[in-house]
């Protein structure tokens, strides 16, 4: 035999009888490396879809408040015409009664 395959032959050798628990030690790094980059990607893309739902909570927030004051609002105009109408005897006026004044 040449001396690159004895050379090829004794390493193997040696990582099959003498090396081979630094070869698991290596091997379960890796794998140890390739699960946290790996629970890491999950877990930024689990707090990037956290931060969206808590934008959309937020809007949904202000888009019901907005509601809120335009049922307020809609309803203060209701409130104040029936008010108008039980206690103080008040009616809309019919087109022949209506007047428009106008500034010059």
């Amino acid at each position: 035999m040449s001396d690159p395959q004895k050379l090829r032959r004794h390493i193997i050798q040696d990582l099959f009888y003498a090396g081979w628990f630094p070869s698991i030690l290596l091997i379960g790094i890796l794998v140890s490396a390739l699960s946290i980059v790996y629970v890491t990607h999950l877990t930024r893309a689990k707090v990037a879809a956290y931060d969206q739902l808590l934008m959309e909570r937020a809007n949904l927030e202000v888009e019901g408040r907005n509601q809120i004051l335009e049922e307020y609002a809609l309803s203060e105009h209701t409130r104040i015409e029936e008010l108008s109408k039980t206690e103080l005897g008040m009616t809309r006026p019919d087109t022949e009664r209506e007047i428009v004044v106008s500034q010059p």
